[in-house]
């Protein structure tokens, strides 16, 4: 919504009423009045506009705790000094494409480009530096046309405003230079994912002086993998996310952690800024970054209050063996499509009861829908393979 700069000062006030019959996504559709109410902490000025991140609050004022950034908030007053010491940063992956859905280049990491890609990363993360966001790099990635911006830590609710201040200028940098900015977890075949690993650090604890996880390192990461299938919905949103997960080394499939592999679901060592971190890399770049970061404090709280194990490292290769066959570690695989992330996440009593009913009925049903939509496409592949055949 944009306002006049007049009415500033009695938004911060008041908040701005809105229909809220724009907050039900694809799963209902009614009328509601309701208000957005800026964060002050968060204004920007972009193109000669001021921009602000808003709570959203039912008319008298009160948070809606169905907004992803209330049930943020809530959850942070809930886990306490948790929350309080507990910082995050990121590595957000994308692919820029032109419109025809062609990569912008064939860089790979080494590619000394100085083209269309690095312009528009470069322009984005110059301008988030701009914005007080910390960035600590920005660099080509695996695939072709795929870019990484990398943030430094901040507090969840913080990092979740950068994710989205993030996304958005990266897409409007990028139409500026006539290309697509995509967060699609695969938008290629053939070719890597993009991920948003999470470095996750909680200030004086998780580890000893030489770097290894202590007593309560191990049970922030025990919690966190009990409840990994779970998250799995929280961190992989939508059908095309099981694309990118179980698809080789470089993404996760089974519910393991450990120092060197690339396919576990936490991976523990040093992050972007040389700290020591417990890397999450479960998630893709289409995550809603608070509900993300609120179940990842919620199952870090769990374990951290049942002294959880999270059991020996391992450091195969997950893609490399089938893993009914292994007895050297118990593995379970992660969710394989939508659906049954979603079954996890409602049968998992400890993030239930972290979030508000309206929020994750709404959630759930709405992906639900979409999952529905997607089984129920005839894809060029089916066409292919079976229009002449069947």
């Amino acid at each position: 919504m944009l306002l006049p700069a007049g009415r500033l000062q009695g938004a911060i006030d008041s908040g701005v009423p809105f229909d809220g019959s724009a907050l039900q996504g694809r799963s209902r559709h009614f009328e509601i009045d309701m208000l957005l109410k800026p964060d002050p902490t968060t204004f920007v000025e972009v193109g000669g506009e001021i921009r602000a991140v808003c709570s959203i609050t039912t008319r008298d004022g009160q948070p809606w705790l169905a907004d992803p950034r209330a049930a943020l908030a809530e959850i942070i007053s809930r886990t306490g000094e948790l929350a309080e010491r507990f910082e995050v940063g990121a590595e957000l992956e994308f692919y820029l494409l032109d419109h025809a859905g062609v990569p912008v280049d064939n860089g790979g990491y080494f590619g000394d480009l100085a083209g269309v890609g690095t312009a528009v990363t470069n322009a984005a993360a110059d301008l988030l530096g701009s914005f007080g966001v910390k960035v600590v790099s920005a660099h080509l990635e695996a695939g072709p046309g795929q870019y990484e911006i990398d943030l430094g830590a901040m507090p969840p609710v913080a990092l979740a405003d950068a994710l989205v201040l993030a996304k958005a200028l990266l897409r409007q940098v990028a139409e500026e230079r006539g290309v697509v900015a995509t967060f699609m977890a695969r938008p290629l075949a053939g070719q890597p994912g993009s991920g948003l690993h999470l470095h996750q650090h909680v200030l004086d604890q998780l580890f000893d002086d030489r770097w290894q996880l202590d007593e309560s390192g191990r049970a922030f990461v025990g919690g966190q993998l009990l409840h990994a299938s779970a998250l799995t919905a929280l961190a992989a949103p939508n059908v095309n996310s099981y694309k990118r997960l179980h698809a080789g080394p470089e993404a996760p499939g089974a519910v393991v952690w450990g120092h060197q592999s690339r396919n576990a679901v936490i991976r523990v060592g040093s992050s972007v800024e040389q700290r020591p971190s417990v890397e999450f890399r479960l998630a893709d770049p289409a995550a809603n970054p608070y509900l993300l970061l609120g179940g990842l404090l919620v199952a870090a709280a769990d374990g951290l209050a049942r002294a959880l194990d999270p059991g020996p490292a391992f450091d195969e290769d997950i893609g490399g063996y089938d893993p009914t066959t292994v007895t050297k570690i118990q593995t379970q695989l992660l969710p394989r499509v939508l659906d049954q992330a979603l079954d996890a996440l409602l049968d998992d009593d400890v993030l239930v009861d972290a979030f508000d009913a309206q929020l994750l009925t709404r959630m759930v049903d709405g992906r639900r829908a979409e999952a529905q939509a997607y089984r129920a496409q005839v894809t060029a592949w089916e066409l292919d393979r079976y229009l002449n055949d069947a």
